[in-house]
């Protein structure tokens, strides 16, 4: 079930009314839950099948005891269990430290299914999931004589046989995420060493003024630690070349009321300053604080100023979802190692370029009639919000009519600042070799797959669903030099919400997963939803481009790190980082992790490459012109198959 419509039309909203809705939506998922009632209604008997309803219990025992203040939840597929709604679902009793328990009347002749999670309530009584089951299929409750009945379960385990707990954070409903990061260089500027080193501190994050549904976490991120975990009394050690996320849960409506000071221990625990932050400071989706920190002695005296970075995640505006379905993490070791078609039939704007131009419907296809088991494309949003398959920022185009010999004709424009029917009819241009050659725009082309800038809901809907995709959000990245990839002015959430929503929308009964050069895209997408898995994509240690600013980016094992951090399905590395002879053993390092790992780049694009990335063990590799490089004795893609097909049936809920 779901809320009533909250926005405007999707072709029409604009970023400022995305943003002006997220108070609304709150109200509006209150009104809903009024509507529907609380779920714990008793049942009557069916009339036609003389179905009585009966007393059912649910005992659970935990691994490790709650907080204080978390509560164990209950739902599942009916309406008594709150047909997997977060808002109608039913609390459980503590017995002990470790054991819970409830009562549920049902219907006894019928299967149920169900799961349970962890949940706390903020002021405003808005749940908020800290944990909940995440095995791929839900618990089954078989029916039962007519007659009271005791359930025992361990959380987090349904199946006896693999005593491995499926448990992941929940999603955004009613709160947001604030993560402060220490992520880069030359962040502190010091005034004087002796009394602050930045290189040996603590560091701290306490909110002003305590609030129910308010926790600050942290990552520290290193192989096999980077999990997010509560802060020590007197902070985390930091020293440069750390990086160290403060991750910040707390409810949408008390967002811009808090305040919290930033505290800086020495190693003996002495605390040396502190610097005074308010949400109100954070405008937009991200940004840079400017912060002075002030003597904890002599508080006019300023320590240091720092540069710290942050991004601020807003739930998914457009339905709510719910505990039904997951997939998010969902990638078994059975699969066996899967070709990716990179951009559909591999780049075009080449020498030697295939026929299909890339990122077209066509070069698609192509990939998948040569038994590509996926294929990754690159989406933009334009600037009347229409995500659009592209993957440079922008592009040469040049007036119509006007004569084009040089490239310093040509002119450069942005994807997000052209609207789309404007897209279509632009002229598109290449340089190669230092020679300018004109392509077909997008309204000039007769045929319909072989059009330039297809829409997003246009490939979901055209694509065999045998033909798995690896939507990557292109989001610019600043360079460890200075500089941007490219000026972005859209909002951020905004962004990834219109993505989600056509992937939501249309996308789903497919192997789907999303990936991005983008960090905190990736944190988005991960928080935002619970269906799709999520890689973050890197360029790792290159002599191809400069290396970004975000530490997260510079090399395999801090990507690895970040997608442990923040439950990520894995990575999507460059090929570069494994040509040497421990590349095997940095792999099994992340399949340790429970990770997957889709390697991609120029040095894939061979049959002898392709075989050799399989060998080390990459769970994917993904790479042009699967017409030249598909191994030969391949006869058909993976997900050519009714039966694992099938797996994805129940993907969404619309």
């Amino acid at each position: 079930m779901s809320v009533p419509m909250l926005l405007t039309p999707l072709e029409t909203q604009t970023a400022e009314e995305h943003k002006e809705n997220c108070a609304s939506y709150v109200e509006a998922t209150a009104i809903s839950t009024a509507n529907y009632g609380t779920g714990n209604e008793l049942l009557e008997a069916s009339p036609s099948t003389g179905c009585k309803p009966t007393l059912r219990q649910f005992n659970v025992r935990l691994q490790s005891s709650l907080a204080a203040e978390e509560q164990l939840g209950l739902t599942g597929d009916v309406k008594a269990l709150g047909e997997w709604q977060l808002s109608r679902c039913v609390p459980l009793d503590r017995l002990d430290e470790l054991s819970w328990q409830t009562t549920v009347r049902l219907q006894s002749c019928r299967q149920i299914e169900y799961r349970y999670f962890v949940y706390v309530e903020d002021a405003s009584g808005h749940k908020q999931i800290r944990r909940w089951e995440t095995n791929f299929k839900p618990r089954l409750l078989l029916p039962s004589p007519e007659q009271e009945s005791t359930q025992l379960d361990d959380f987090g385990i349904a199946n006896p046989s693999d005593p491995t707990a499926q448990v992941h954070r929940g999603w955004l409903n009613h709160e947001a995420i604030v993560q402060l990061k220490f992520n880069g260089e030359k962040m502190f500027q010091v005034h004087d060493i002796e009394t602050f080193d930045p290189q040996h501190v603590q560091l701290k994050i306490v909110p002003v003024e305590q609030t129910r549904g308010l926790h600050v976490e942290y990552s520290k991120q290193l192989y096999g630690r980077s999990q997010l975990q509560v802060q020590p009394a007197h902070g985390v050690s930091y020293t440069k070349g750390d990086i160290v996320i403060f991750h910040i849960t707390l409810p949408l409506e008390q967002m811009m009321l808090q305040s919290f000071r930033l505290e800086c221990y020495s190693l003996e625990q002495e605390l040396l300053g502190s610097a005074t932050l308010s949400a109100s400071q954070l405008t937009g989706s991200e940004g840079l604080l400017q912060l002075h920190i002030k003597s904890a002695n002599r508080p006019a005296e300023t320590l240091a100023r720092l540069r710290l970075p942050y991004v601020v995640v807003q739930p998914y505006q457009y339905s709510p979802l719910d505990f039904k379905n997951t997939y998010a993490h969902y990638w078994p070791s059975t699969w066996p190692n899967l070709d990716v078609g990179h951009r559909g039939n591999g780049k075009s704007y080449i020498a030697e370029a295939p026929l299909e131009r890339e990122n077209t419907i066509a070069s698609f296809l192509s990939a998948h009639a040569h038994h590509a088991d996926m294929i990754e494309l690159d989406v933009h949003l334009t600037a009347d919000g229409i995500p659009v398959i592209y993957h440079d920022f922008g592009l040469r185009t040049a007036p119509p009519g006007k004569q084009i010999e040089k490239p310093d004709q040509l002119e450069y424009v942005l994807i997000k600042d052209i609207n789309y029917e404007l897209l279509k009819r632009l002229r598109i241009f290449s340089v190669i070799n230092g020679k300018v050659l004109e392509y077909p725009s997008h309204n000039a082309e007769p045929h319909l797959e072989h059009r330039i800038f297809p829409r997003l809901v246009e490939v979901l809907q055209q694509l065999p669903k045998s033909l798995g995709i690896d939507v990557e959000i292109k989001w610019p990245q600043r360079r460890q030099a200075g500089g941007s990839e490219a000026e972005q002015t859209i909002d951020k959430n905004f962004f990834a919400d219109r993505v989600l929503h056509e992937v939501i929308q249309y996308g789903c009964g497919r192997p789907l997963i999303f990936s991005s050069f983008d960090a905190d895209m990736c944190t988005m997408l991960r928080f935002k939803q619970n269906i799709f898995p999520v890689m973050f994509l890197t360029q790792g240690e290159t002599k191809k481009w400069q290396p970004f600013s975000d530490l997260r980016t510079r090399n395999f094992m801090a990507a690895v790190n970040n997608a442990q951090a923040f439950e990520l399905a894995g990575t999507a590395p460059h090929a570069e980082d494994f040509l040497g002879e421990n590349a095997a053993q940095m792999l099994k390092q992340a399949r340790d992790l429970g990770q997957i790992a889709v390697i991609w780049g120029d040095d894939c694009n061979s049959k002898e490459r392709v075989k050799y990335f399989t060998q080390i063990g990459a769970t994917a590799t993904c790479y042009d012109r699967s017409d030249l490089n598909m191994p030969e004795s391949k006869q058909r893609a993976f997900f050519n198959s009714s039966a694992l097909l099938a797996e994805f049936e129940g993907q969404c809920r619309i």
